[in-house]
């Protein structure tokens, strides 16, 4: 038996207390480092012994005549000096008669939660138990939550809850209200907090909670943080399967935590900002955002891979593909009516039915579908009913200076106010679920719906793409170191996403390969492709309907388009 076997049997560990193991604690390591120095020692004493001699044992024939001669000079009853106190490392040692105790704190700390443990009926049964609890310490000092997905013949959009996922509830508020949520108190969910940021400084100002927090950009702007995270995302067996560990693990990749802008990024005075109040920025290049992202700070960029973080962490508390149906629809709907009065000098317009529109909703006005020749990003600030004896309908009012109204103007709905869901902090959901209103993920507003995101990092090529982690080294069209493609082609037809491929160096990265889904089932997302060279937009935007979601990927875009419908996000890497 070896000495480690040994000193194992003299504990009890408990591994199913958390005061004795927990996830906190490596106790594999710190063990590891005391085996080191016990077979260090053991070694050394082995070098040093004095091998038995065949014949010979220990008798007077053995013990010369000079060291009795000098052991019967020593006075009956003589003592060395004696030591009369005695410390280690400060604290006082147990003295009892020549008996001095020497306890390490760790170890006796260890043999006290070891007391609390079981007992057992027999050396056997309690080697057993040691043997059972070491093969599963990595499960007993943390927690892995895990989803797993039939591959073929499934056409459901729902995943298997597993390990510490099992039973678990997981839902978010579509009118405000109160909701079981169990990931609310787990960590990494419960540690993903809005700061105020200074973008001047590059400091945190305060934390969701904290009283001089702040929404609309008084006290900073306002980013998420998302903590660092530990995966493992494999196929096995026809299962797709996401395991997320509260702790560094074995054989899990390790994600360094990083900071998302809570809202859609918007433009003031040339700088980009994300705080409550303000009409998303759009009709620029993914060029441009980024222009605008690297000028805040070495640290930022625009939304790059670390979104596809933000998919696997919802993915794995709702374990469903489906993201409307789990968070809401979004502003997934689109208002266009045309003005039934003509008015001059004014601050309303006429329209027939008002189904759809609401206070504090942005609107464009304009001579074609989407057009700003009238008004560009007004909100509407009043609705009444409206009849002057010949012509009924409601009356729209809107801030901004008055302008001239004629038949057949277009009445659009657009890019939404950032802060809708302001009032929910860091609870995830809606406050009205109808289309037409923003939805949030923990912290995180519209991350998909309103409008589309560009996702930079990500290139394009008939249907490959590139991929790039630096974003130093971001760049439209490059097909070619430090971009490297991925191990599959992604689906070559537009549709509803029904399989994802799979680089297993880079699992993170899973796009469309086959379409033929639906709204409701597999990804229950939409797809857009194009040949050619394209960059990659996400979530969907304020007229695609069903279409929106997390997994909504877009690749038709040249690098050169930008349209009213698409704009940024803005990142910072960990502080």
């Amino acid at each position: 038996m070896s000495i480690r076997t040994t000193f194992l049997n003299l504990f009890k560990w408990n591994t199913s207390d958390d005061e004795d193991l927990n996830s906190n604690f490596d106790i594999d390591s710190a063990m590891n480092d005391n085996w080191d120095i016990i077979d260090n020692a053991v070694s050394n004493l082995d070098g040093n012994k004095v091998d038995k001699v065949a014949g010979k044992q220990l008798s007077t024939e053995d013990y010369s005549t000079d060291e009795k001669n000098k052991l019967n000079g020593v006075a009956a009853g003589a003592q060395v000096n004696v030591l009369e106190n005695l410390t280690l490392g400060g604290t006082a040692l147990t003295k009892n008669n020549k008996t001095i105790e020497i306890k390490d704190p760790e170890v006796t700390n260890a043999r006290q939660s070891a007391a609390k443990g079981k007992t057992f009926d027999s050396v056997d049964a309690r080697i057993e138990e040691l043997e059972a609890d070491v093969d599963n310490i990595e499960t007993t000092r943390g927690h892995v939550y895990g989803i797993r997905r039939k591959i073929t013949s499934n056409s459901s959009s729902a995943w298997e809850r597993l390990f510490d996922s099992v039973g678990k509830v997981a839902n978010a508020t579509k009118n405000g209200g109160t909701v079981q949520n169990d990931f609310d108190t787990l960590a990494p969910w419960s540690e993903i907090k809005s700061c105020n940021y200074d973008l001047t400084t590059k400091k945190i100002k305060a934390w969701f909670g904290d009283a001089n927090f702040a929404f609309d950009g008084s006290n900073g702007d306002v980013f998420t943080h998302i903590p660092k995270t530990y995966w493992s995302i494999y196929q096995d067996n026809d299962y797709d399967y996401v395991l997320l560990a509260d702790y560094p693990r074995a054989g899990f990749m390790e994600v360094d935590g990083f900071f998302v802008g809570r809202y859609n990024g918007a433009v003031v005075d040339d700088v980009l900002h994300t705080y409550s109040g303000l009409v998303p920025t759009t009709n620029k290049t993914r060029a441009q955002f980024r222009t605008l992202a690297n000028a805040l700070g070495d640290n930022f960029s625009q939304l790059d891979w670390r979104y596809l973080v933000l998919q696997m962490l919802y993915l794995v508390e709702y374990a469903t593909y489906n993201s409307q149906s789990a968070l809401g629809n979004g502003v997934m709907s689109r208002k266009n009516v045309k003005t039934i009065v003509a008015e001059n000098n004014t601050n309303r317009v006429i329209v027939g039915s008002a189904s759809g529109y609401y206070v504090g909703q942005i609107i464009r006005i304009g001579t074609s579908d989407g057009g700003t020749q009238v008004a560009d990003a007004r909100k509407i600030t009043a609705i009444e009913a409206y009849d002057d004896g010949t012509v009924t309908g409601s009356a729209l009012t809107f801030d901004g200076a008055a302008v001239n109204i004629a038949v057949d103007n277009f009445v659009c709905t657009m890019a939404q106010e950032t802060g809708q869901c302001d009032s929910l902090g860091m609870k995830s959901g809606c406050l009205n679920n109808d289309g037409y209103h923003s939805m949030i993920y923990r912290g995180v507003e519209n991350l998909f719906a309103n409008i589309w995101q560009f996702v930079d990092g990500i290139n394009i090529k008939d249907y490959v793409a590139y991929i790039c982690k630096d974003h130093s080294q971001y760049a439209d069209n490059v097909f070619a170191d430090p971009y490297k493609p991925l191990a599959y082609t992604n689906a070559s037809s537009d549709g509803w996403a029904k399989t994802l491929g799979l680089d297993v160096d880079e699992p993170f990265f899973r796009f469309p390969t086959e379409v033929g889904g639906g709204s409701s089932n597999y990804m229950a997302d939409y797809y857009y492709r194009n040949t050619g060279n394209r960059v990659a937009l996400v979530g969907g935007y304020f007229d695609a309907g069903a279409g929106d979601g997390l997994w909504y990927w877009h690749f038709v875009n040249a690098s050169s388009n930008a349209y009213w419908h698409i704009g940024c996000r803005v990142l910072i890497d960990n502080q």
